[in-house]
């Protein structure tokens, strides 16, 4: 059965969706559960003119640590042992998933559970997949939870 299983959210429905599941089998295994958030500074809006990239930051990280105050609440009222983690500001996606899969291996992860948008085609050539980086990376099982539809 699983010990420790990570949740990585970003804030989305997936996320939100892959939290449920997490506390499931947590529930289930008497598992604890570290809910980490990955601080994106790479937003499109970084090289604007106009824009404060120190003040833009600080609203990411802001950001995070709502998500992660979120959690913390859901998983303390369904009982399951849990910590959360603010983690780095990558600069490119694929620093994300590296992120997401190194705080995992060592934090002794033997489970992930992550969302997933389902994007296809040029939206995900584009958008680039952190899920794809983490399974790539990671020593654990990964749990992919997609987003219902809209």
């Amino acid at each position: 059965m699983y010990h420790r299983i990570l949740v990585a959210m970003d804030g989305g429905a997936a996320s939100e969706l892959a939290l449920d599941q997490a506390m499931v089998i947590a529930q289930a295994c008497e598992a604890e559960v570290e809910v980490v958030y990955v601080v994106d500074d790479r937003s499109p809006f970084m090289d604007v003119t106009g824009l404060d990239p120190v003040r833009l930051v600080e609203d990411l990280t802001t950001a995070g640590e709502s998500v992660l105050a979120a959690a913390r609440g859901r998983l303390a009222a369904g009982h399951v042992r849990h910590a959360t983690r603010l983690l780095g500001k990558p600069m490119v996606q694929e620093d994300i998933a590296m992120t997401i899969a190194t705080e995992a291996n060592a934090w002794g992860a033997d489970l992930i559970v992550m969302g997933t948008h389902g994007r296809q085609g040029v939206r995900r050539l584009v958008m680039g997949s952190v899920a794809r980086g983490v399974l790539a990376e990671a020593l654990a099982p990964v749990l992919l939870v997609r987003a219902q539809p809209a």
